[in-house]
């Protein structure tokens, strides 16, 4: 891996494209601090989460009978008669 400041790739970008496409990687400074890296590989397709999976797992948590769902449930009603209790709610 090389070493490649700011100033040498916005001089020699067009070099420093042709080694990249060789496979070379560089690491990339500033100030003499690293800040990124320069490199031919392809970074790993960002995932997305699957909400209607997990809110399906949840419903199953609810029906099973318990458990975190149903604690949150629990709370909720708690909270609700103590407003309703104190006039908050009408």
């Amino acid at each position: 891996m090389r070493t490649l400041t700011v100033r040498e790739l916005n001089r020699r970008t067009a070099g420093v494209l042709d080694a990249l496409e060789r496979g070379e990687t560089f690491e990339l400074r500033r100030n003499g601090k690293a800040i990124g890296y320069l490199t031919h590989t392809v970074p790993p397709p960002e995932r997305k989460p699957d909400w209607k999976a997990h809110f399906d797992w949840l419903k199953k948590q609810r029906d099973g009978g318990g458990g975190f769902v149903e604690e949150l449930e629990a709370d909720r009603r708690r909270v609700l008669a103590r407003e309703i209790a104190m006039g908050s709610l009408a």
